[in-house]
């Protein structure tokens, strides 16, 4: 990726509404939570994922 493709990454995340770079970052939660975890070679079962994810559906709601 050279500079001016982060640069226009940038300049996309900052002209997002601040309501949709909340739902993108609480949207990720769960994904971070589930590499972050397989990186310390801790286990995530099927059904925590599907658990999280489920819960994680609810509280953002439509959108």
């Amino acid at each position: 990726m050279t500079t001016h493709d982060v640069r226009a990454l940038v300049a996309r995340w900052r002209a997002l509404p601040t309501e949709e770079k909340v739902y993108r970052r609480r949207a990720a939660v769960v994904d971070h939570v589930i590499h972050s975890m397989a990186m310390e070679g801790e286990p995530v079962s099927d059904r925590w994922i599907e658990q999280a994810r489920h819960h994680q559906r609810a509280m953002l709601g439509s959108h």
